[in-house]
């Protein structure tokens, strides 16, 4: 029997794939994500992408006017010879999430992407907040006429960090974030004899700063866009801070107290950049 020889040699590779994460650091549910793609000057032509049985990647398998540089072929033991590919062009890609625990999010890619765009998810208002983690929940309204501000930024600090949330289109939004620090050393007491100076956990108070950033004028949406559809993300992100003013004139920042177990509800009014 003769020794088997290599005929042809075929290989694919694709020009786009999406891995999303929480920002926060919470656990992350993947299930019901499903993503979209399209030429940036052609909306009609819409892509779906196909979630990876083997990883947390939701891929383009093709994409149009791509497929050129997607295959390439050879024989006679030779190594693959892929092509040129042509210049990049920019395709959005929206992420949504059919349970509605996380906000739809649109981005700007310039395709093809040579490794997995990383799309952050933020938590819609409805969420169920992961156990054991800190809820910081609120709503963002204009000064002076109180009109909500979809797409509003909301940053919160604490000792441990600086977490960053983003309102959905009727400015409500909700932020899950680990507690600032370790519960504090328990003194050893007799059982029947509670602990001096510790009211338990719903005694335990952390300060966090609370920051806006939004500009509505600086969001950026792509063509043929509905009302509500998510803005691009960068133009969300890149907002100028905003002034809050809770009663006594815009402030840069406000402190707030966040108690173990209960939820820091913020109804915030901004002064738009």
């Amino acid at each position: 029997m003769g020794v088997p020889q290599e005929r042809e040699r075929i290989g694919y590779r694709a020009p786009l794939a999406v891995r999303c994460f929480d920002p926060a650091g919470a656990a992350f549910a993947r299930d019901g994500l499903s993503a979209v793609a399209w030429p940036e000057n052609d909306p009609a032509t819409t892509v779906r992408a196909t979630p990876s049985p083997f990883s947390d990647l939701l891929g383009f398998g093709s994409l149009p006017g791509r497929r050129a540089y997607q295959r390439a072929r050879s024989t006679g033991g030779e190594p693959l010879n892929w092509p040129v590919p042509a210049a990049p062009e920019p395709f959005v890609v929206r992420v949504t999430d059919r349970a509605r625990r996380y906000l739809p999010t649109t981005l700007l890619a310039e395709v093809p992407v040579g490794t997995p765009l990383a799309v952050p998810l933020y938590p819609a208002p409805g969420r169920q907040a992961p156990s054991g983690w800190a809820v910081v929940r609120g709503e963002l309204h204009g000064a002076p006429d109180g009109a909500p501000l979809g797409w509003g930024v909301v940053e919160v600090t604490t000792d441990a960090g600086r977490y960053t949330t983003v309102s959905d289109a009727d400015g409500r939004f909700l932020l899950c974030l680990p507690y600032p620090e370790a519960l504090p050393e328990l003194p050893v007491v007799p059982e029947a004899a509670p602990a001096p100076g510790f009211g338990g956990l719903a005694s335990l108070t952390w300060p966090v700063t609370v920051e806006v950033r939004c500009r509505p004028g600086a969001l950026r949406r792509p063509v043929d866009s509905a009302p509500q559809d998510p803005p691009y993300l960068d133009s969300v992100l890149g907002q100028a801070p905003a002034p809050i003013d809770l009663g006594g004139g815009p402030q840069p920042a406000v402190t707030e107290t966040l108690t173990f177990g209960t939820a820091l509800v913020l109804p915030l009014t901004v002064v738009p950049s």
